[in-house]
């Protein structure tokens, strides 16, 4: 109990750093309404004769993929939690369950910044204050399960970053895949109807398009909430147990373990 509540603070810290930290992310925080304005006047030109959105719903849908992506994969998370591998290994603490409690923190916090600066964009878009609340309301009760995802992502990287010193050029394409896939530039039921399967299966919709779409309309798309979860939890337990098998590869081979 003890070290639960010794990491619980320890994320706690994170969250509490992010949120004071406005400096380091002034500029996403600034691009994100930019981002929303952008990507919904090019669905108005060029996917509103589909009918699946109204341009609020498509706002919103937009905002909340926004929130989700720009916080999922930063090189600061990872690159801090590398930074304090070595130290770690002096330390009577797990590296894993620190850097893991810190991710999630820093993910956490930063996603309420960027939901705080979308409510007044939903207004701005013609979305009513009732709908603005729905749609918030559902953004907090998938935040959880999707900021420990995201938590568990950076912290592969970490280890990465670990292991080779420099990531840049295998989690930009990453994200980039994630971007593609995951529902972000647009919703990926306006897609046509020979990719829509296959994207609607890919894990990347578990964490972009499926959490939008149930935020804007109130249900997921094509699938229950029992089996997003069951989806969202077969991922997690993917990726802690790549996460282990990994931190000890990368611990085996770091260069300064051992002197």
């Amino acid at each position: 109990m003890s070290a639960a509540r010794f990491y619980a603070r320890y994320s706690w810290f994170g969250m509490r750093e992010q949120l004071s930290d406005w400096a380091s992310g002034l500029v996403s925080y600034l691009l994100f309404p930019f981002f929303l304005f952008v990507l919904t006047a090019m669905w108005k030109r060029f996917n509103s004769a589909l009918g699946h959105y109204t341009a609020n719903e498509l706002s919103a849908y937009v905002g909340v993929t926004e929130i989700l992506f720009m916080t999922f994969l930063r090189s600061t998370y990872f690159t801090r939690a590398s930074g304090d591998f070595s130290l770690s290994m002096a330390r009577p603490r797990s590296w894993l369950a620190m850097s893991g409690a810190q991710c999630f923190g820093r993910v956490l916090g930063n996603r309420l910044v960027m939901t705080g600066i979308l409510v007044p964009c939903l207004f701005l878009f013609g979305n009513s204050p009732a709908a603005a609340g729905g749609i918030v309301g559902r953004l907090f009760v998938v935040l959880l399960p999707l900021c420990v995802l995201a938590a568990l992502y950076n912290l592969a990287f970490a280890s990465a970053q670990v292991l080779w010193a420099q990531t840049i050029y295998l989690s930009l394409p990453f994200t980039k895949i994630f971007l593609v896939f995951g529902g972000v530039f647009g919703p990926l039921n306006d897609y046509s109807d020979a990719a829509r399967p296959i994207l609607i299966a890919l894990p990347s919709s578990d964490l972009f398009f499926q959490p939008a779409y149930y935020c804007v309309k109130g249900a997921f798309y094509e699938m229950t909430p029992q089996t997003w979860a069951c989806r969202v939890a077969l991922q997690a337990a993917v990726l802690l147990v790549f996460n282990l098998w990994f931190y000890r590869f990368a611990k085996r081979h770091h260069q300064a373990y051992g002197g």
